[in-house]
């Protein structure tokens, strides 16, 4: 992990912990961990669909502001793309990508009753891999595809959601900085094709909070 996103975390760590310091939630435990689970999706020439897993300890600095880390992990499936030539058809009918993601996490809560909506923003270090292959005849003849693809970079999460007790809810939008994903294409007898890959997602999570709760 690069040196510069270490030393970002470990400033973003020191600004969460100077209002520690001086005050804590006077109504809530300080240590809560929310757990979810996702459902995500990512448009571009190669439309993408995906699930993961997000881990976010946090400390309750007041009532309304939690801060701390998340940590996630998604795998998308990408839609098919055509490769054309003038003698053959070649088409990519599996794809795969891995997403990781360590970001520093705040959330701010509107209320401090049972049902509490609530707006969060990330900031972290990603890493994405992709990759596809596949066989297929057209015209008489074998197309083999192959592609590959990689990414790391920054990125930003903001969030809006409900917790209801325990019981969490959440859309996330992840805008990770840089320039395009783009996964080379390369067909036996056509010439390499260029497409464009889809970075940013949206997210939809479901789960729970563990601890943190009411004191009261």
């Amino acid at each position: 992990m690069p040196t510069t996103f270490l030393k970002s975390l470990a400033v973003l760590a020191l600004l969460a912990a100077a209002p520690a310091a001086r005050a804590q939630a006077q109504n809530y435990s300080p240590i809560r961990v929310d757990l979810t689970v996702f459902g995500a999706y990512a448009a571009a020439d190669a439309n993408a669909y995906g699930f993961g897993v997000a881990l976010e300890p946090k400390f309750n600095v007041t009532d309304h502001l939690a801060v701390g880390l998340r940590l996630e992990g998604s795998g998308f499936v990408t839609q098919e793309v055509k490769v054309g030539s003038t003698t053959s058809q070649a088409r990519v009918s599996q794809g795969a990508r891995a997403v990781t993601a360590v970001s520093a996490k705040g959330d701010y809560y509107l209320t401090t009753s049972w049902a509490r909506p609530f707006v969060g923003l990330g900031l972290g270090f990603y890493r994405i891999g992709a990759a596809s292959q596949s066989v297929e005849a057209g015209s008489g003849t074998a197309s083999v595809v192959q592609s590959a693809a990689a990414f790391k970079g920054f990125g930003a999460a903001p969030q809006v959601g409900l917790n209801l007790g325990g019981f969490r809810l959440a859309a996330t939008y992840h805008a990770i900085f840089g320039g395009d994903l783009v996964m080379v294409t390369q067909a036996v007898g056509a010439l390499p094709v260029k497409t464009k890959l889809a970075k940013n997602f949206v997210a939809f999570e479901i789960g729970g909070t563990f601890g943190g709760g009411r004191r009261d």
